[in-house]
């Protein structure tokens, strides 16, 4: 058994619905390798989304005719036309899914006949027909069958069809949602319910309880110079930079890519395995490695470091009612303000507007929030990043502890908090490193999709941009992404992918919301960059 149904419920399913499917889903799951925790997670968050939570399946076309020129504005471009369908199940897919997919011309009627059905929306004759000849029973005949005893094998088949366990053994969510949708519609909702299949498989203790398949990561090669840009597509540009990989990361490199001398590499990123494209000559293979005891996962640890042990916090007195956003000075301390909001919120919905009004409260383009305002020269994106975290209930240090406290803490001798002596103040570029070093420890995740981040932070995640000087005499910076709401939203593509996140900071130039006109996370005078989140 790899699901309960109280991971079903758990999700939003009804206990009804819940019982009905879930033996299906366990044998059909087990058989195909959807079987190890992403896998399965990835593939219970776009079944829900798809099957509206297991209530669902056969595709509801009834749209009106603003949904039509929203969800179709290729097939419904002006509204006279939109207008024409509107309220017509049966004429808005003929159109929409005639001639293509298999389907003959809209007047034939195939792309009603084959509209979505199954738990994860099977549309078109093609896709009827592929999925007949998978499962041995004639269901280009009998199309209703896909909604009906054959809901979970239709999902099963798409997702093995379309290779979908390889991008949920690298999360990447963005990728699965694309090949299953065709763009990113909905993919808020596939986000929260991944959260909600990741908790449940963990707290019911089902995590543990079957072995991955395949081995996401096993390291061949590793980086040679001082430091490598990992890219989504073999090409040198700002828009495809996803991270810096530091001398002596080591990768598995996966094939070649599109262009000539790049090639696709796999790698663990602070905990999460992410892929990528590097140029293959700044890689060497590595010697072989001991053969490790205990299958293939025990050999791609070996060799791996051991986990260092948990640190405590580090903060300079809290609740001084004269550490205010009005004053200048008493910087290295949390804000003591009275009246101060924080983040209680349950759920992703009031969360987010918990963390709005944070933003709101902290106001660092306001004139008066003296703790914010840059002068002489001195800039407080370190500042205003750390009392955003420290509102909403997140540890992001403002102070952290020096080499020799540490050296004491190592020892099982915690010292006391003392400014100069066994903490120091951190600046944007030494935040760099305290993520890359502890953020993990400290419930960070590294991110490297800005449409992940901004989706995190509408779900009422605290995530922010750090990046880290070339010059490290020169300030580095540290960006908060905000909430989307009425009136401040990121910038995004016609498909919904997000280009620029929605920011808050301090800084040169201090805003409570914007969205910046460039990367400026990979600017020239930055050499590294990283996305972080925290639930």
């Amino acid at each position: 058994m790899l699901i309960t149904r109280e991971v079903l419920t758990r999700m939003g399913a009804t206990s009804a619905n819940s019982d009905r499917y879930v033996d299906a889903l366990n044998t059909e799951m087990a058989a195909h390798g959807i079987d190890t925790v992403p896998r399965i997670a990835h593939f219970l968050a776009q079944l829900m989304h798809e099957s509206g939570c297991l209530r669902l399946t056969v595709e509801n076309l009834n749209y009106s005719a603003d949904g039509l020129l929203k969800i179709f504005p290729r097939h419904f471009g002006a509204r006279p036309d939109a207008e024409a369908y509107a309220g017509k199940p049966e004429r808005i897919a003929s159109r929409v899914y005639g001639g293509r997919m298999g389907n003959g011309p809209e007047a034939s009627g195939e792309g009603w006949r084959y509209r979505g059905r199954g738990l994860i929306q099977l549309t078109g004759k093609d896709n009827y027909r592929a999925f007949a000849r998978w499962c041995g029973e004639d269901v280009a005949a009998e199309p209703d069958r896909v909604a009906g005893d054959l809901a979970v094998q239709s999902a099963v088949f798409f997702w093995q069809r379309n290779d979908l366990n390889a991008l949920a053994d690298v999360d990447d969510l963005k990728a699965v949602t694309r090949r299953i949708n065709g763009g990113l519609n909905g993919f808020a909702d596939r986000r929260e319910l991944l959260e909600k299949a990741r908790r449940a498989l963990r707290e019911l203790g089902l995590a543990g309880t079957f072995a991955p398949a395949t081995t996401p990561c096993v390291p061949s090669h590793r980086v040679v110079p001082l430091q490598l840009n990992l890219r989504s597509a073999p090409q040198v540009s700002p828009a495809s930079l996803l991270a810096s990989l530091v001398q002596g990361t080591e990768v598995e490199l996966r094939g070649p890519a599109t262009a000539a001398g790049w090639v696709h590499v796999r790698v663990l990123l602070n905990g999460a395995v992410r892929e990528g494209v590097v140029a293959e000559r700044y890689l060497e293979a590595l010697a072989p490695r001991p053969r490790a005891r205990g299958g293939a996962r025990a050999r791609a640890a070996a060799g791996a470091e051991a986990p260092l042990p948990a640190l405590p916090v580090a903060h300079l007195q809290a609740d001084r009612p004269d550490i205010t956003r009005l004053r200048d000075g008493g910087r290295a301390y949390p804000l003591g303000e009275a009246d101060r909001p924080a983040r209680r919120g349950r759920d992703g919905d009031s969360r987010a507007a918990e963390l709005a009004r944070i933003v709101d409260y902290l106001d660092a383009a306001s004139a008066g929030h003296l703790r914010y305002r840059p002068h002489g020269g001195a800039t407080y994106c370190n500042i205003y990043a750390a009392d955003y975290a420290y509102l909403a209930g997140v540890y992001l240090p403002r102070v952290w502890w020096t080499d020799s406290a540490l050296y004491r803490l190592a020892l099982g001798e915690p010292p006391d908090v003392m400014y100069g002596r066994t903490v120091r103040e951190l600046n944007a570029n030494a935040l760099y490193d305290w993520f890359d070093e502890h953020g993990a420890a400290f419930g960070w995740a590294r991110e490297l999709d800005l449409t992940l981040l901004q989706a995190a932070a509408n779900a009422g995640e605290v995530c922010v941009i750090v990046a880290k000087r070339r010059d490290l005499n020169s300030s580095g910076h540290v960006s908060v992404v905000v909430p989307e709401q009425d009136g401040a939203g990121a910038r995004h593509a016609e498909d919904g992918e997000v280009l620029r996140p929605l920011e808050s900071q301090a800084g040169a130039r201090n805003v409570t919301r914007a969205v910046s006109a460039s990367a400026w996370w990979a600017g020239e005078r930055f050499q590294s960059f990283a996305f972080w989140r925290h639930s």
